[in-house]
């Protein structure tokens, strides 16, 4: 959901809540009789802010959720959009994400000093197809997009090159695709 839709929901579901509130208190109001002491009244708003709360809570937790997510992708954007071209680290070793037409693409040369050269030898680069192997245009890099280091992983199971996988995939490659499913910008662009 976008960000003004969102909004946009918020805002009903508070009016509507107020109203459904405000026929709580009118409510209690009319079963107790109320006759202006002190202590009806604060029976009726006690019974009036016990109900009312269950409303509110019912209405508002999954927007709630949907702008944690929002805003956890905001910050996640934000902290990634400086660093486009430059360097980002994975276990104190540099990585260089640089974003090709809405789309992050991982420098050759920082996979191969992570990974090493020889955990490499199975892949034909000069062999792979443009959307997964390329020179990265800006840069003046050559580099993998998300297909390309999902091949790179293909049958690799040591400890490193998975947590390494993940990684990529968890801090590089998911939060475009969350954007795109969002109907967001891609971060950091």
């Amino acid at each position: 959901m976008s960000p003004t839709k969102l909004l946009l929901n918020i805002f009903l579901r508070a009016l509507l809540c107020l109203l459904a509130s405000a026929a709580c208190y009118f409510m209690f109001t009319a079963l107790l009789g109320a006759t202006g002491q002190a202590s009806e009244t604060r029976v009726i708003w006690a019974m009036t802010a016990l109900t009312s709360s269950v409303i509110w809570v019912f209405a508002f937790a999954r927007p709630a959720i949907a702008l944690i997510g929002l805003l956890a992708d905001a910050v996640h954007a934000l902290r990634w959009r400086d660093e486009n071209g430059r360097y980002y680290a994975f276990d104190g070793r540099k990585i260089r994400v640089v974003v090709v037409e809405g789309e992050p693409w991982v420098a050759e040369a920082d996979v191969l000093k992570v990974l090493g050269p020889k955990a490499l030898r199975h892949l034909n680069w000069q062999k792979m197809p443009a959307d997964e192997y390329g020179e990265i245009s800006e840069a003046n890099l050559k580099g993998f997009s998300e297909k390309g280091v999902e091949k790179l992983f293909t049958g690799k199971s040591d400890a490193f090159s998975l947590r390494f996988r993940k990684w990529l995939i968890g801090e590089v490659f998911f939060p475009f695709r969350r954007a795109r499913e969002r109907g967001l910008p891609p971060p950091w662009t």
